[in-house]
């Protein structure tokens, strides 16, 4: 296993790697949380069509975005798409906001192929991809003519799209992008497609030969994410994850101007859209939506959850205070994880990234580490590890 220049940064920052093997590999004590949210969530109830939202809160240092990644990790390997915000660089103020920036992170090729693989499977082809020329295939194997093969594809596009749980728009779109990927070969039109799909504006004659005339707005961005979430799952996808992180930016001033970042109307606008997600999420199906940040993103009384009491009132019955950390609360708080990982386990994860980097090929020295005081006791040990490593490597 590698580690380079990009993982070294980022936890020389006290951050979590950015490379997916490093970060399994340096993770201790996932049977706190990790594997339950996993095996009770992930691979069950939201795989069976359920919803959840989770909030995670805690101080800085405390493994949160460390544990959204991975996540994140776990549900990639059980076939959900997921998407990974910081509240620093998106400001999700409504749902129109929020869908296109999950539809800008989501992986659009194998979203198309996972559709046309349906179609081809109905066609009794399953061994094939969509990348082969199934309207040759069927010209040949079966001797049909060119107009037949055509006509075989569209009847089992509508056969795949008939009995689907979403509007005209996605199903229209549904079919165009088949359509055009395995009878037309054009990329064009479904790059056309898919610039619709993200609620991108599309021109007059666009949407005449799309048939893709519905806009996201306000109005539909509900019924528009329930939709893309069906047509994931359609694809072959297992569900959507979606984690929002640094959420305590709504309470933070630019070091410059000492303004805020997120103005009263911007955390209202945020904290409405949450509020709306919570109350539609027995609507969703296979959605699961992740919040975390440090405790101000809550307890700031003028600025944080609290500030919005529609939003509060939905989440103070998750923050009652106990002495042991509940792997299946809503809120899950990282303070109260930490300490259940026991004292030495800052000194477990620096003894395990030391093995990681040795055998990466670097000689870890033994020297005395500087004073990070300003990090968490977690984080000051991955710094210093890899500090250590840097310093014979």
């Amino acid at each position: 296993m590698q580690i380079d220049e990009l993982d070294i940064e980022t936890m020389l920052s006290g951050k979590p790697p950015v490379h997916e093997e490093l970060l399994a590999a340096m993770t201790l004590g996932r049977d706190r949380w990790l594997n339950h949210l996993r095996d009770h969530y992930l691979a069950n109830y939201i795989a069976d069509g359920g919803s959840k939202v989770k909030v995670l809160v805690g101080g800085t240092g405390t493994g949160k975005t460390h544990l959204l990644r991975c996540v994140l990790q776990d549900a990639q390997t059980i076939g959900y798409q997921t998407v990974y915000l910081s509240a620093r660089e998106y400001r999700l103020n409504d749902l129109t906001g929020f869908y296109r920036a999950i539809v800008q992170q989501l992986d659009k090729e194998q979203l198309v192929s996972g559709l046309c693989q349906l179609v081809i499977k109905k066609l009794g082809y399953g061994q094939y991809d969509d990348r082969d020329n199934i309207l040759s295939i069927l010209i040949e194997d079966q001797g049909l003519t060119r107009d037949l093969a055509v006509h075989e594809i569209r009847r089992a596009i509508g056969m795949t799209l008939r009995d689907v749980d979403f509007g005209s728009s996605f199903r229209a779109f549904a079919h165009h992008v088949i359509s055009n990927r395995l009878v037309n070969g054009n990329e064009d039109s479904i790059r056309v497609g898919l610039r619709w799909l993200a609620g991108e504006k599309l021109e007059r004659h666009q949407k005449q030969a799309t048939l893709l005339y519905e806009r996201l707005q306000k109005s539909n961005a509900r019924y528009w994410l329930n939709s893309l979430i069906r047509l994931l799952h359609l694809a072959g996808m297992t569900g959507l994850v979606v984690a929002i992180d640094d959420l305590e930016v709504m309470t933070e001033r630019h070091p410059e101007t000492r303004r805020f970042k997120y103005t009263a109307n911007a955390i209202k606008d945020t904290c409405e859209l949450f509020r709306q997600i919570i109350d539609d999420v027995e609507l969703l199906d296979h959605f699961l939506l992740l919040l975390a940040g440090r405790r101000e993103m809550i307890d700031d009384d003028r600025r944080g959850f609290k500030s919005y009491e529609a939003l509060w009132m939905r989440l103070q019955t998750g923050l009652l205070p106990i002495d042991r950390f509940n792997p299946l609360a809503d809120i899950v708080d990282t303070d109260i994880h930490l300490v259940a990982q026991g004292k030495s386990f800052p000194d477990q994860v620096q003894a395990r990234l030391r093995v990681l980097f040795e055998e990466a090929g670097y000689e870890v020295s033994d020297r005395e580490p500087p004073d990070l005081y300003e990090y968490s006791q977690l984080q000051a040990k991955v710094i210093e590890t890899t500090l250590m490593a840097l310093d014979e490597g």
